[in-house]
């Protein structure tokens, strides 16, 4: 339960910590027709859109960051379930409870005393009755007692604590033989009825999507300043123009010479493109099919990227321009084959593309994704038998070591460490792998390209393990408790039934 706590965990602990506040602006007590005055229902505990914005406003005053209405809602039904489930279950603070928790916050004391003044100025200035701050205590006490229910119980002792921590924490010390898939590869026999079959197994995996090949003029500032001529009055005029002081001397003419002509290159190509590209645009559009006349006129070379088709998955993943990539998928270029206008890809470049050749998304033929397919059957064959020689060098081990088998040299690792090199079945027969009676122990991780093999010679446990015992039983505790928690949840949602109102949530998006 309170899954949305857990995901604004902070700012949720400050507006949770705040008894008296936490309710108080969620919206009054009204008269109105029934289902008009919430979003939601849970038994007798309405959810209303006023209390999801001041929800919303508060958590994201706490977090300093945006808070969606959706996540909010979710909370606030999460709370309702609760609040519906301690009623039916009969608990509630008494008044006597409710006066106590009154008496000892602190925003109401003045020298470690109850101030009745301090206490009226608050129900002043928010507007709430007694009444009304009452049923709010009351609520916060029942979704508290809640909580404290399904922690309760939930003792653990210090032999199970010292168990985990010795499960996750301890280190082992071990060797490793890698199987490499890649060395069995010439040991596999390809024909074309193996990939014919191969491939009717696997059709799904050769599903191609939308495909382009494609040429291109590049028209570029840096290009363009090249091929500018700079005079020796020019140089002159922009070397006297160098600011100077008394600190700071101009260098030598010769010295930056080099330098102020790129410079004054730069800046007659930067003038000059505008007009270029104007150009470069007019013959894009005058000759829709090709970019010969671009490369003759304006001498841009035509440059071909017609080796494999380019994807969009594969144009985003090498972080193609977006409107480079846009236009390559457009109807004018895609479909119509059309020379593009040209298109700004950044650092002063300017590109015209071409579709040389299209591919629409389709299940790819056996004659189409041949090469691919015997490049797969190749690799998962090449798996099996590095898999087959591990698994034969693993019942060696366990029968006969051979003292010739090279292994690794000597490394600690951790739990921690491990879990972020292994696959979630690897780890899990790693962690349970434990030497004994003075013999190493191995286990095969078999949950990557190439299999390996591990010997777990020592197990050595956390030094510091009657300091953190404290904290692992409460740590244990508390995941018990979220775990029946949401076992709990699952629950209540089958149990109680939810009532939509009038009200709607307007979320974010809308």
């Amino acid at each position: 339960m309170f899954h949305v706590v857990e995901k604004y965990k902070t700012p949720a602990q400050i507006i949770l910590g705040l008894i008296c506040l936490s309710f108080v602006f969620a919206g009054g007590y009204t008269i109105a027709a029934p289902g008009t005055d919430y979003i939601s229902k849970v038994g007798d505990i309405k959810i209303n859109i006023n209390e999801v914005n001041d929800f919303q406003r508060r958590f994201q005053n706490a977090s300093k960051s945006e808070v969606s209405k959706q996540d909010v809602y979710a909370y606030l039904l999460e709370q309702a379930y609760a609040q519906q489930q301690a009623k039916d279950l009969g608990i509630s603070a008494s008044l006597d409870q409710i006066k106590q928790i009154i008496a000892s916050d602190p925003s109401f004391q003045e020298n470690g005393q109850f101030s009745e003044s301090k206490y009226r100025q608050f129900l002043d200035q928010s507007g709430l009755s007694e009444q009304n701050l009452i049923d709010s205590i009351n609520k916060q006490y029942a979704l508290q007692s809640m909580q404290n229910l399904l922690k309760a119980g939930n003792m653990v002792s210090d032999a199970q604590a010292k168990q985990i921590i010795n499960l996750l924490k301890s280190t082992r010390e071990m060797q490793t033989i890698t199987f490499s898939a890649a060395s069995f590869a010439n040991q596999i026999k390809v024909d074309d009825a193996k990939l014919q079959a191969y491939y009717n197994a696997n059709k799904k995996n050769y599903f191609l999507p939308q495909g382009i090949k494609f040429e291109f003029v590049q028209l570029s500032v840096a290009d363009l300043a090249k091929k500018e001529v700079v005079s020796p009055e020019e140089l002159k005029m922009a070397y006297d123009q160098i600011p100077t002081s008394a600190s700071e001397p101009k260098p030598e003419f010769d010295l930056i010479k080099q330098q102020l002509a790129e410079q004054i290159q730069m800046r007659k190509a930067s003038s000059a493109i505008a007009k270029i590209k104007e150009e470069l645009s007019d013959l894009a559009f005058k000759n829709p099919k090709s970019l010969q006349p671009i490369s003759d006129k304006l001498g841009l070379k035509i440059t071909k990227a017609d080796q494999i088709w380019t994807t969009k998955e594969m144009a985003q993943a090498n972080q193609m321009p977006q409107a480079l990539l846009d236009a390559l998928f457009s109807n004018d270029i895609f479909n119509k084959r059309y020379n593009s206008e040209p298109i700004d890809i950044g650092n002063g470049q300017y590109w015209v593309v071409r579709a040389i050749d299209t591919r629409k998304e389709h299940q790819g033929s056996f004659a189409e994704v041949k090469d691919q397919v015997q490049q797969d059957y190749i690799a998962v064959e090449s798996q099996k038998l590095a898999l087959a020689a591990a698994n034969t060098a693993l019942k060696a081990e366990l029968t006969k070591p051979d003292p010739s088998r090279t292994w690794t040299d000597k490394i600690e690792i951790t739990p921690e460490q491990a879990l972020a090199m292994m696959s979630k079945e690897d780890f899990q027969a790693w962690i349970k792998t434990k030497p004994a009676n003075g013999k190493p122990a191995y286990v095969l991780l078999s949950g990557r390209e190439d299999p390996v093999l591990v010997k777990i010679q020592a197990i050595t446990s956390p030094e510091d393990l009657t300091t953190v015992l404290p904290q692992a039983k409460e740590l244990i505790s508390n995941n018990l408790a979220l775990t029946l928690a949401s076992n709990n949840f699952e629950w209540l949602k089958t149990h109680y039934k939810i009532k939509t109102g009038a009200q709607k949530l307007q979320t974010d998006e809308q």
